[in-house]
């Protein structure tokens, strides 16, 4: 099997993040806050040697992985940016204050996470995209490892090893940045949370679904065949970089 190390962020702060708005995939800038933000992530992960670095294609996440590569000191690869890796899609709520689309949900009887705005995207869309972009992901980095010579998937199981010590201490082949977006990667990880049954640091699942701080870290040791996937979450929505940061 092949080991990685994921390192997944949330993009820096926009103007429509501080006046609680929803965005989604309304391409809006970083504020002065997210690009110190994005500044102080870089500082954070300076000494990471990356393999690979993706973002979403919307600048706000784009340009907090340029910040963050800026910042370090190994030979940073280029960022390949996706649409996979974008926010939801909000339809008419976007650009609207969250408190409104809170309202509306009410509203309709459902909760906010079973709202559905007109011309948005279902959270089954989203959550169908994040997934294909990892396990394309997951699937790239297992052919490179291994040559595509097929050998190692005839020797896989299907039982999943929940020995999270032993990855935490593996040596990975491949240490990944990933900036995406904070409704979206939630959504990603409350897939490794439940169907990938990846321990959640500190034992409460009910953190999983909390919205990471903008340049929230989330590290994952992710081991992978074609059969299996076995994963140790090592952190999950560290802002500890951006403490009593100010504009």
């Amino acid at each position: 099997m092949t080991d990685k190390l994921s390192i997944i962020m949330r993009n820096g702060e926009t103007t429509l993040n501080r006046e609680r708005k929803l965005q989604g995939t309304m391409d809006v800038p970083l504020s002065k806050l997210g690009e110190k933000q994005a500044q102080q992530a870089g500082v954070r992960l300076s000494n990471s040697c990356y393999s690979r670095a993706y973002a979403s294609d919307l600048s706000r996440a784009r340009v907090t992985c340029e910040l963050i590569l800026e910042k370090n000191m190994c030979n940073p690869p280029p960022i390949v940016t996706t649409p996979k890796l974008r926010e939801r899609n909000f339809g008419c709520m976007e650009g609207l204050p969250f408190d409104d689309a809170l309202a509306q949900a009410k509203a309709a009887g459902v909760s906010w996470m079973q709202f559905q705005p007109k011309g948005s995207e279902t959270m089954g869309e989203v959550q169908e995209r994040m997934i294909a972009f990892f396990k394309e992901l997951c699937q790239s980095v297992y052919d490179k490892s291994h040559n595509n010579n097929g050998e190692e998937q005839a020797k896989d199981n299907e039982t999943i090893d929940k020995n999270a010590v032993e990855l935490e201490n593996c040596e990975v082949s491949e240490s990944i940045l990933v900036v995406s977006h904070g409704a979206a990667l939630r959504t990603l990880f409350t897939q490794f949370h439940t169907n990938y049954r990846c321990p959640v640091p500190g034992g409460n699942t009910d953190d999983v679904n909390q919205i990471s701080p903008n340049t929230g870290l989330t590290e994952y040791i992710v081991r992978y065949s074609p059969k299996k996937y076995e994963m140790h979450c090592v952190r999950l929505y560290d802002g500890a970089h951006i403490e009593g940061l100010e504009e």
